[in-house]
């Protein structure tokens, strides 16, 4: 029974984002989720995509955002969230997957859009190291926690090799209590959802922080 109205609310909800899409989004293909075998890997090696909700601008103009932040999606899909990014003052928005045809379907969104800031990649969280160049970083639970956790150990090498103040925004955040025991970030804003997968939570890590690491 569960099951029947999950898939009914999902099916109800793919269309009216489709249907905003047409009408808003320049046509755009944010809205219809894929699974991992349509987009070409294992179901241990990520999750399936669903795009990310509005809410994330809210949760965005939270933070005092201007022309020398720049973000990296981790797990971009199709670049629902680069979309909404693009609202902000960002200098830089950029994406990985690990799915080659999320990011050429991101791309193309962003082509339509003519989003010139946005770009997505194909990228593996297990060896995609280059994260120097990016203070504020956002994931949609793209994966598990043990490629969660190479992935953050991949950032925290990024932090001790240029120390910078970051901040994660993290939709549904599975591995809170990872981040908060075993690393240097801590919880500075959360935006609650009736559906606990749309909360985010929002993390920061210091200068200070990383010298008490």
């Amino acid at each position: 029974m569960i099951h029947r109205l999950y898939a009914f609310l999902s099916r109800v909800w793919q269309r009216a984002g489709q249907e905003n899409d047409r009408r808003f989004r320049g046509d755009c293909d944010f809205s219809e989720w894929m699974s991992q075998e349509e987009a070409g890997f294992e179901e241990s090696q990520g999750n399936k995509y669903q795009p990310v909700t509005d809410s994330l601008v809210k949760v965005l103009r939270h933070f005092p955002i201007n022309i020398e932040d720049s973000i990296l999606d981790i797990g971009c899909g199709k670049g629902k969230a680069m979309y909404l990014m693009s609202r902000l003052p960002f200098r830089r928005i950029e994406g990985y997957d690990l799915s080659d045809r999320l990011a050429v379907i991101a791309n193309k969104n962003f082509r339509r859009l003519g989003l010139r800031q946005c770009r997505a990649v194909q990228g593996n969280a297990l060896t995609f190291t280059e994260y120097d160049k990016f203070n504020y970083f956002f994931m949609f639970n793209p994966f598990p926690q043990e490629i969660f956790e190479v992935m953050m150990g991949n950032l925290m090498e990024s932090l001790k090799r240029n120390p910078r103040k970051c901040v994660l925004i993290y939709l549904n955040p599975v591995c809170h209590e990872y981040l908060i025991t075993q690393t240097p970030f801590r919880l500075v804003y959360k935006k609650r959802a009736m559906v606990r997968w749309y909360d985010y939570f929002c993390y920061e890590c210091g200068e200070e922080e990383l010298r008490k690491g």
